[in-house]
């Protein structure tokens, strides 16, 4: 009858950590290093990211082994967590998860929270330092698998020194993220921030909430980020508006005036800023402000395909206000906007089409 594939795991650590001069442990011995080498990559290429690294620990040859398969198969992506000190590994739609917490009671809540999840395999552990615990446990993985951090969250709640040592430790693994959910607690740890944007950019989704910050404080985000969103973003004013580059923009809380947002406006539709832009939401707008928004040429649309549009790729909007589109000065796009009572209150949507 043939072994499963954790029968074999199994089988391949204890027949290659055997001692001659011990008792053999009571399983069916499975000869990894022994099979030819196509057939040893198709059994390594079989396993999960927890089982390559239980087999690449039995002997400094099985180590080899791993790191080779690693080298020239699909690698795993991997998300970090500093808030769950934890290192996801994702590939296809599985999920394996490697936690260190302080507590307990804190391993427990994390294993609650994903206990659900039948894609996800767990394994979760308790340490005095478990930040530091899963950093090195990391960096063995990293080795062995051939793989690099694409998605972080970062909560940074602790003392700068730790912040930085943290970020040094993502940028020299990876300069480019996929993915980044980025909070601060303080106004001291906005400076860890913008040592951070210093060092990594994102290319996907990048979350960015400052909780508190000084009305003069002042951060770029730098690169393209495919969707930004910025949950109190009284620090973008009209000019850092001009400079954002994303297609995808959510600007929450914001400070700019309606005549900025016209302003803004005006310079997409001369085609002077903002070329690639495909939505926008921009919070602390009303009705009466649509008057002086509007003030440019455009015309009032009721088209139930746009209105459809609303509630797609960039955000769920059930258009209910009146809708309102604007060209491009080179005819190749317009764009429309509505107004809608969503989520922090009343917003200003905007696709491009």
């Amino acid at each position: 009858m043939p072994l499963c594939i954790s029968e074999i795991i199994r089988s391949i650590c204890s027949s290659l950590c055997f001692n001659s001069d011990s008792h053999p442990p009571r399983l069916t011995y499975f000869p990894l290093l022994q099979l030819p080498l196509v057939a040893m990559e198709h059994v390594l290429s079989m396993m999960s990211p927890f089982e390559l690294i239980n087999v690449s620990l039995a002997s400094s040859r099985s180590k080899r082994a791993v790191k080779s398969i690693s080298r020239t198969k699909k690698k795993f992506s991997v998300s970090f967590s500093n808030y769950w000190s934890s290192v996801s590994f994702h590939r296809h739609q599985m999920i394996w998860s490697y936690a260190i917490h302080i507590n307990k009671d804190d391993a427990y809540l994390y294993k609650v929270i994903h206990q659900n999840e039948e894609d996800r395999e767990m394994v979760i552990k308790v340490s005095d330092e478990p930040l530091k615990d899963v950093m090195k446990w990391y960096d063995y993985a990293r080795e062995v698998l051939n793989c690099k951090i694409d998605s972080v969250t970062l909560k940074f709640n602790h003392p700068s020194s730790e912040n930085r040592r943290l970020i040094d430790w993502i940028a020299a693994q990876n300069k480019t993220m996929e993915y980044m959910d980025l909070s601060s607690a303080d106004e001291e740890s906005n400076d860890d921030v913008k040592y951070l944007l210093e060092r990594i950019h994102v290319t996907g989704i990048f979350n960015l909430e400052l909780k508190k910050y000084n009305d003069d404080f002042r951060m770029e985000i730098p690169g393209n980020p495919e969707w930004l969103y910025v949950s109190k973003s009284q620090f973008i004013d009209y000019e850092q508006l001009l400079r954002l580059k994303s297609p995808a923009i959510l600007l929450w809380e914001s400070i700019l005036t309606n005549e900025e947002i016209n302003r803004f406006l005006k310079s997409w539709m001369s085609c002077e800023t903002h070329l690639q832009l495909e939505a926008i939401v921009i919070n602390a707008v009303d009705p009466i402000s649509m008057n002086e928004i509007m003030d440019l040429p455009h015309e009032k649309t009721n088209d139930p395909k746009i209105a459809k549009a609303f509630n797609g790729k960039h955000f769920h909007v059930q258009v209910k206000n009146e809708m309102f589109t604007m060209k491009r000065c080179d005819g190749k796009k317009k764009a429309t906007v509505t107004i809608e009572n969503k989520w922090k209150g009343w917003s200003l949507f905007l696709i491009v089409h």
